[in-house]
């Protein structure tokens, strides 16, 4: 082989790594647009908590972020694992996730000496920025690509998705969910154009991405296996396949989960009341047990929750505050100062849910037929089968939303497929209205939070 012939091998090679990270010319405006609002609220949040967090460069980080920081039920873990390379959070739900900071925390550290001040706040509005972006790129290739939807509805779609309330504050909260919701949305996209252009899916690839997203949250792990079945089909029960894809990424992931935290414990009321005493000497807000009847007493039964109504839950919670917040309360935290169910003041909120819900519910009936949409769709039953059927984490079911939101903007993709001339015309409307409405709403109550003391 020529040297010419090698090189000319590996630019081709570079150029098939380089091209999907370039934006097409039918993406770039809607890529601007969405890349000023994600900087934007990023630099509000950063903003909001600069006087308190960025003068802090030894010990007490504890204290500081936990008692400072309050946004809805989020952690603000991201600040502590960069000021202090530690594990702040249950291991076993995120098994690789104080690794994939490290280099954040080197970085931070470094800057700390140099600088004298503390940047993780700076650090982790980058990283939110780059994830923020990469998922509305990662939805616009969905729906164009992928669902097959119009370049000018496929720009409202991912409108309405960034104007939901827990997209719009997931995206700059120091917790992992912004990532989350970004891995989940490659999966999605690598598994979908398999799909469309019937190529399996191969076990590294499998093993590959569920490495990344279980290490980041071990249950969305579950949903790389669905990906995989449903695009192989049959071909995923092959026993090298569940060897190679399945046990060994799966062994894994528990094995370091085992080393680095154990098995998670339920705190015990006598922990939660000692708690609470230490958090009021130091003038800290003090949680409140607000969990409902668990399925046992053990293990991961002392998790769920059977007494908790469904029925509020769901207009509240699932359907009602992951896409609108409540003016009550707003951002509260149901471990401090907010009730589990807040209802809305306005008649207006509960048509806009209903409306949302409706339309998602024809997508997925106009796209049924479609192998894709089984995926979203298996998805987002997973989601409910942990929180709605189990009742894990059902108190505060809408900090969880961004691992599942995206279903509604793609199953109304094949809503807006099956539809033309005036019924065309009046979707886009209402799909417009409620973009609009969503932003309006939601933009002025979390600016308006983010501004406030």
């Amino acid at each position: 082989m020529t040297m010419g012939n090698f090189f000319g091998k590996a630019l081709r090679g570079m150029g098939r790594f380089v091209e999907p990270l370039r934006l097409r010319r039918e993406e770039r405006w809607p890529a601007a647009v969405a890349l000023v609002v994600i900087v934007a609220l990023n630099a509000l949040m950063v903003a909001k908590y600069y006087d308190l967090f960025v003068g802090r460069t030894h010990g007490g980080y504890w204290q500081l972020f936990i008692g400072k920081f309050h946004v809805s039920g989020y952690d603000p873990m991201i600040y502590l694992v960069m000021s202090v390379w530690q594990a702040f959070f249950n291991s076993f739900r995120h098994p690789l996730l104080l690794w994939m900071l490290y280099p954040a925390a080197l970085i931070n550290g470094w800057l700390m000496e140099a600088l004298g001040m503390n940047c993780a706040q700076f650090i982790t509005a980058a990283a939110l920025t780059v994830a923020d972006f990469t998922s509305f790129v990662l939805l616009f290739r969905l729906l164009r690509r992928v669902v097959g939807v119009g370049r000018a509805d496929t720009s409202l779609l991912c409108a309405l998705f960034f104007g939901f309330a827990y997209v719009m504050v997931a995206m700059v909260v120091p917790d992992h969910f912004a990532f989350s919701m970004c891995l989940l949305l490659l999966v999605l996209y690598v598994a979908g154009r398999r799909l469309r252009g019937r190529r399996p899916m191969p076990g590294w690839l499998s093993a590959a991405l569920f490495v990344l997203t279980a290490g980041l949250t071990l249950s969305n792990g579950v949903k790389v296996f669905l990906a995989q079945w449903l695009v192989n089909g049959r071909r995923f029960f092959a026993w090298r396949n569940l060897l190679c894809a399945v046990a060994v990424p799966a062994a894994l992931m528990l094995c370091v989960s085992f080393s680095v935290g154990g098995i998670p414990r339920h705190t015990t009321d006598a922990e939660l009341a000692e708690s609470n005493r230490m958090l009021a000497e130091k003038g800290m807000p003090t949680h409140v047990n607000r969990e409902g009847e668990p399925m046992g007493e053990t293990g991961f039964l002392n998790w769920t929750d059977v007494s908790t109504s469904r029925w509020d839950v769901a207009v509240e919670n699932l359907f009602g505050e992951s896409l609108q917040l409540h003016r009550d309360h707003l951002l509260g935290d149901i471990w401090i100062d907010r009730p589990v169910l807040v209802r809305y003041r306005w008649a207006a909120n509960y048509v806009v849910e209903a409306l949302l819900v409706l339309f998602f519910a024809v997508g997925v009936w106009c796209g049924r037929r479609d192998r894709f949409l089984w995926l979203v769709m298996s998805w987002f039953a997973f989601d409910m089968l942990l929180s709605m059927v189990l009742g894990f984490g059902i108190s505060e079911i809408y900090i969880f939303a961004p691992h599942w939101l995206f279903a509604m903007p793609l199953a109304m993709g094949y809503l807006f497929k099956s539809v033309a001339g005036r019924r065309l015309v009046a979707l886009r409307c209402a799909m417009l209205c409620l973009a609009v409405w969503l932003w309006a709403y939601n933009g002025s109550l979390f600016v308006g939070f983010l501004l406030g003391g």
